[in-house]
């Protein structure tokens, strides 16, 4: 006797498949077309919460625009939307396939961070008043779309974080700490190869090829503040975008900062080596601005090295139930 049974959404029968089950559930999921996955109220919820956050925050966005513009430490600044918009697009599918629900205690989560945005306003602190749009979507986010929607919309939404400028005061005590530790550093790799050097907190004494000793300072642009806010970035879209475990995540996005730290001191080194090697010229201008682009190269070389030994350590668990039958589960006929 056949243990046939049948398939309500297409009326067909299927053997040894039960009626509603989770894997047609899913399958019909996965079926859904943009415009089943997000109807038409949906879509105008989601324009009207736009639109109100836009409102909120349009003051910001002239002042990040000319930051962006002016300031080359943030020059990054109109990439980063750009990139967070294709880290939640390549998560499209999971979006859709995502069982929005609202939340209705999120909704204190909403009014927390819009009085919180509201303070920094009357505080005219805009690097508050940032970080308080990111909170207000996050909440809103949570508020209609539930837990789910949270957990693959949280990072996309605070990867924006990268392009709004941190304040003045701390930004500058981060960059003096990294002048130290870069002119320390590519002290240490002169000496390696026999250059004569008294490093003083960020300033570098070296003696060139003709014994005429030169004073040379780390300065703010070449603290590697650039470098860190990009390789972070960096780490964390990698992170983002592989398919890893979690303690693998959070050893890619830790490891952005030693390796910009790194590629910062190489650069330090070489642009120091042009000086040794009495040629100014090059130190000041081509070596210190093609530097900072040619490091991207080995910082992106290293990220995709430690990812390929993360894999290689990690060894994913194998289902145990395939393992044992060799394969899917097929229907037997019984007679």
């Amino acid at each position: 006797m056949h243990d046939i049974m049948t398939d309500d959404a297409k009326n067909i029968p299927v053997a040894g498949k039960p009626s509603g089950s989770l894997t047609d559930m899913v399958d019909e999921v996965k079926d859904l077309s943009w415009r089943q996955a997000m109807p038409g109220a949906t879509l105008l919820r989601m324009l009207v919460v736009v639109g109100l956050v836009v409102a909120m925050n349009f003051r910001q966005f002239p002042y990040m625009f000319r930051l962006w513009v002016d300031d080359p430490n943030w020059s990054h600044g109109f990439m980063i939307p750009l990139f967070s918009l294709y880290l939640l697009y390549s998560r499209r599918d999971e979006l859709l396939r995502i069982h929005r629900k609202v939340c209705p205690w999120a909704l204190v989560l909403v009014l927390v961070a819009a009085v919180l945005q509201v303070a920094a306003y009357q505080i005219q602190n805009p690097w508050s008043c940032q970080v308080g749009m990111l909170l207000l979507i996050l909440s809103l986010v949570f508020y209609l779309g539930g837990w789910q929607a949270i957990k693959i919309i949280w990072l996309p939404v605070m990867f924006l974080s990268f392009a709004m400028p941190i304040p003045e005061s701390y930004y500058g005590k981060i960059a003096l700490a990294l002048q130290n530790v870069a002119a320390t550093g590519s002290g240490i790799m002169l000496r390696m190869f026999g250059a004569n050097v008294v490093v003083t907190a960020s300033n570098l004494n070296v003696q060139d090829f003709s014994g005429t000793w030169l004073s040379l300072t780390v300065a703010e642009a070449c603290s590697g503040m650039r470098l860190l806010m990009a390789f972070v970035a960096l780490s964390v879209a990698m992170a983002y975008l592989g398919d890893r475990p979690l303690w693998q995540r959070i050893i890619l996005v830790a490891m952005g900062i030693p390796v910009a730290i790194l590629c910062n001191v190489l650069r330090v080194v070489i642009t120091s080596a042009m000086f040794i090697w009495e040629k100014p010229a090059l130190g000041k201008d081509f070596m210190h601005e093609f530097t900072g682009m040619l490091m991207l190269i080995p910082a992106f070389i290293l990220l995709w090295l430690l990812g390929k030994i993360l894999n290689a350590v990690y060894m994913a668990d194998e289902d145990p139930e395939e393992d044992a039958s060799g394969g899917p589960e097929t229907v037997e006929e019984k007679a």
